[in-house]
């Protein structure tokens, strides 16, 4: 029986170097993710930069920066990848979920609970998704990512999640935006880069950003109370234009496909992790990224607990049906709400 279980896994794996004999020399470029955090540095870089050339016996060649480094703001690179300006890219969904609602399907405002939950339920969407990608933006999904619990980090104290009604509040993403109006707060679109000056400034009162994140940003150095309550994930995904897509030779395309489901493993795992330790690092520690920020942990409360499922049947999912439709709504409803027995009336 463990021979029969093992034998396909086996056989897959000795399948790519015997490709690689026959695979065309293959350049491109990719951008990827935030470029000082995890996802990029502990995971897409080494994985263009030495899996894949090796793994493809050098055939393939990959030049990859993160958007950060490039200019790029992060709402722009859904588009790019869509007519074509970039080949490769990965982007956080959220981002372009004001132009394409449907990139916000599995993330929203108080729909899941974990990391693990999250993956569970963008892999149930991912053909329908895959789909309507490849259909209306010229776009093919080639794989999944995502960054920690999102969580709100503010200059000054407060002690429900409710004292955010007045604030300004950097959100990103229309879920998270949704949100924060329905708090009372004054949502606020700025690219991530820009927000530790804003806190600074005081231009943002508060901000959403993974737990380990906003660490790695130093937003503790203005920002000095946290929770811990997750507000979305930040799931990403690995877009390739899908006419490129096409002009690649099937054995590149088949290891690139093979391989990035490795990658996809991967980032999940570093991110099921990084909340726990973001939290820790923010806080009193132990911090194995750093000292330990010394910011205040505002315990999480059954109030906060009970505003975001509030928030998320009374704002978030309306919300949501009205930005995507009548026939994007029938489609969550058909996926995503069948699978977390949730239904947008």
């Amino acid at each position: 029986m463990i021979h029969r279980l093992i034998a396909p896994l086996v056989a897959a794996t000795l399948a790519l170097p015997a490709l690689a004999q026959d695979m065309p020399e293959t350049q491109f470029n990719v951008v990827g993710s935030i470029g000082t955090l995890s996802m990029y540095t502990d995971k897409e870089l080494p994985f263009w930069t030495t899996e894949i050339p090796e793994t493809s016996g050098g055939k393939i060649t990959v030049q990859v920066k993160p958007f950060t480094e490039l200019g790029f703001k992060g709402g722009e690179i859904f588009r790019l990848v869509s007519n074509g300006t970039l080949q490769m890219a990965t982007t956080v969904l959220a981002y372009n979920s004001g132009e394409v609602p449907m990139n916000e399907a599995t993330d929203l405002v108080g729909l899941v609970g974990s990391v693990a939950q999250l993956h569970e339920v963008a892999d149930a969407f991912r053909p329908t998704y895959a789909d309507f990608l490849e259909k209306q933006h010229n776009i093919k999904l080639l794989g999944y990512g995502t960054y920690q619990a999102q969580v709100i980090y503010c200059r000054d104290e407060f002690t429900f999640i409710a004292d955010l009604k007045g604030r300004k509040v950097r959100a990103s993403g229309a879920s998270q935006q949704a949100f924060v109006d329905f708090l009372g707060g004054s949502p606020m679109s700025i690219a991530f880069a820009e927000v530790q000056p804003a806190l600074a400034s005081g231009v943002v009162d508060c901000a959403i950003t993974g737990a380990l994140s906003g660490y790695k940003a130093k937003w503790y150095e203005s920002a000095k109370f946290i929770s811990p309550m997750p507000v979305t994930f930040g799931l990403a995904a690995h877009l390739a234009n899908l006419d490129w897509w096409n002009g690649l030779d099937a054995s590149v395309q088949t290891l690139l496909e093979e391989k990035l489901k490795g990658l996809e493993d991967g980032v999940f795992e570093l991110a099921a992790t990084e909340t726990e330790t973001g939290i820790a690092c923010n806080t009193t520690g132990p911090c194995p990224a750093g000292e330990p920020a010394g910011m205040t942990l505002v315990p999480l409360t059954p109030e906060d607990e009970a505003l975001r499922a509030e928030a998320l049947k009374a704002v978030i999912l309306p919300a949501f049906a009205e930005r995507c439709g009548a026939e994007c709504t029938t489609t969550w409803n058909d996926t995503v709400g069948t699978f977390l027995n949730v239904k947008i009336e």
